[in-house]
């Protein structure tokens, strides 16, 4: 809604909305003056309008346009500052998404590599396991054949040997007695050379035994050896490293997503602020237009209101004259540039329908022929409230989310309850704003207690002063109050946090970084009641910090 003085001389409001109160005391003003036209104004009449009218005009009716004009400015201001912040918060989280799915990218090629290293080894375990078998049987077949061969060489006949059994020595041949020694020589000779063959057959044989025992047993050795333990081990960690880059990446296209949804609602608010002071006839302070129009009524006003007093030119071209050498002098910055610079391609405009991290997504399985590497990228919604990617609602990878967007931390503040899991993992986006003195409270799952019980912190994080940790405590058998205590991360920054249970181990990362381990955790607590889980405790004031995507994940 607007004021305008139009062709009849009068000031006229151009929708039939309710008056403003200035446009209620301008139409009044009007009213006054126009009970003036035609009349001779007396000294104290015209010193009303000197003193009383033309100082109303000027002190509140235009001072509060101008006030109006700055207080709308400044609000578009403080909106595109806003957004500023939120888009300074979208890049750096983007940046973060991208380092995370590229490390992503690469730990699932090196799985990839590991779990096809493991295949290749258990494929030739296999095959020596048949060829040392093959081998073992050849071994034994040449042993016997060998031992066979002793054997036959052991047998000996004489048939061929034939002493006399009677001579008459009146024949004077000594009864043939130097033939029968040569034969028994021969015959004797021939025992020697079997013998030495018979004892070179046994050594053979002997050797071809031990030789065919020694190749056995080494196959049956290597069969019921792990040959492959190193590589299926160095598997296994690459698998388990993958799934921590895994869920850091998930935290990080995430919360990118999370705060390009908060982005686009600064945008739209700023859009939508604009449209309303680009607009006309509104109801609202807003329209620019009706201000300008406001504005010159007003110096219409003051022009007849100068005329009736000093007795001048009372016509509508002389009100026009006098009133344009009075504009309106605001300008209004639509802050196009700031907006345009805020809404390039880097730095997210709103319009995305798809975003893209590595470039890469892989699909996996339990053998290397099921992992491939695709070119892709993630369709996103910004829709506020809404999941920003599918993988943020993956919850067979992701656990149960207790936070999206951030937090403040606040006393007794609790965020939801999870079923409690001997192993766990828990991931958050932590921005810790300064470290406060005495100990303070950053997070808590616990069955209702503060210290002491099984159960009252599993766990419980704390930061104080004096000393730059994060200290995290996690019940188990021995010790109720054990755990980690890594330095902290820095200030007024966002890490994403990720403490691990399982394996018998302890393990914080900052970022997808190992900071902290302990190997105290063969035997945690096992609870079977639901943990409260808490931003903030009732038993210590809640440390300077916001905690987004905060989410549980049971291990086995």
């Amino acid at each position: 809604m607007h004021l305008a003085l139009e062709a009849d001389g009068e000031i006229h409001t151009v929708d039939p909305q309710p008056l403003s109160t200035r446009q209620v005391r301008l139409a009044q003003l009007e009213s006054q003056a126009k009970s003036m036209i035609g009349t001779k104004l007396s000294p104290d009449a015209k010193q009303i309008i000197s003193t009383v009218l033309l100082p109303v005009i000027k002190e509140d009716i235009e001072s509060s346009i101008v006030k109006e004009f700055v207080t709308v400015q400044q609000q578009l201001t403080d909106l595109v500052d806003g957004l500023e912040a939120k888009t300074q918060q979208v890049v750096t989280s983007k940046v973060a998404a991208d380092t995370t799915d590229n490390k992503l990218d690469t730990c699932r090629s090196n799985e990839k590599t590991a779990l096809e290293q493991y295949e290749t080894c258990e494929v030739d375990r296999a095959a020596k396991i048949v060829s040392d078998a093959q081998h073992c049987q050849t071994k034994r077949d040449a042993a016997l054949r060998i031992c066979a061969e002793k054997d036959a060489a052991a047998d000996l006949s004489f048939s061929d040997l034939c002493a006399p059994t009677q001579c008459n020595l009146a024949d004077g041949n000594m009864c043939n007695m130097e033939e029968f020694t040569k034969a028994v020589e021969g015959m004797h000779a021939m025992v020697k050379q079997k013998n030495d063959d018979y004892l070179v057959k046994s050594q053979e044989c002997n050797d071809a035994n031990k030789m065919a025992s020694d190749v056995c047993s080494a196959a049956e050795k290597f069969a019921a050896s792990d040959s492959c333990n190193e590589e299926r081990e160095q598997a296994q960690q690459q698998q388990v490293q993958c799934e921590s880059d895994y869920g850091q990446a998930k935290v990080a296209i995430c919360s990118f997503g999370s705060a390009l949804q908060d982005k686009c609602v600064d945008l739209s608010e700023v859009r939508s602020l604009i449209s309303k002071i680009k607009a006309s006839d509104r109801t609202d302070s807003l329209s620019e237009s009706d201000r300008q129009h406001e504005w010159q009524a007003v110096q219409r006003l003051s022009c007849l209101l100068e005329a009736l007093r000093d007795e001048g030119d009372l016509s509508q071209q002389a009100a026009t004259t006098c009133a344009a050498s009075r504009p309106y002098v605001q300008t209004f910055d639509y802050l196009d540039a700031r907006i345009a610079q805020l809404t390039t391609n880097e730095n997210f405009n709103c319009d995305e329908t798809s975003v893209s991290f590595s470039g890469y997504w892989w699909s996996t399985g339990e053998e290397s022929s099921e992992f491939e590497r695709v070119a892709s990228s993630h369709t996103v919604s910004l829709e506020e409230g809404s999941t920003p990617f599918q993988v943020c609602s993956d919850d067979v990878s992701s656990g149960q989310e207790l936070l999206g967007s951030a937090v403040t931390l606040a006393a007794n503040n609790k965020v939801g309850e999870v079923e409690a899991s001997k192993h766990y993992e828990i991931s958050f986006v932590l921005n810790l704003k300064s470290t406060p003195s005495g100990w303070h409270s950053v997070m808590r799952f616990t069955l209702g207690g503060n210290n002491g019980k099984e159960g009252d912190r599993m766990p419980a994080l704390f930061v104080r002063s004096g000393d730059p940790k994060l200290y995290i405590r996690s019940s188990r058998q021995g010790s109720m109050n054990d755990g980690c205590d890594p330095q902290l991360p820095p200030l007024n920054q966002d890490t994403t946090v990720v403490i691990r249970v399982a394996d018998g181990e302890m393990n914080v990362l900052y970022d997808g970084t190992n900071v902290c381990k302990s190997t105290k955790y063969a035997s945690p607590t096992v609870v079977t009641q639901p943990l409260l889980v808490y931003v903030g405790d009732q038993w210590y004031p809640s440390a300077p910090a916001t905690i987004a995507h905060l989410t549980y994940k049971p291990l086995p």
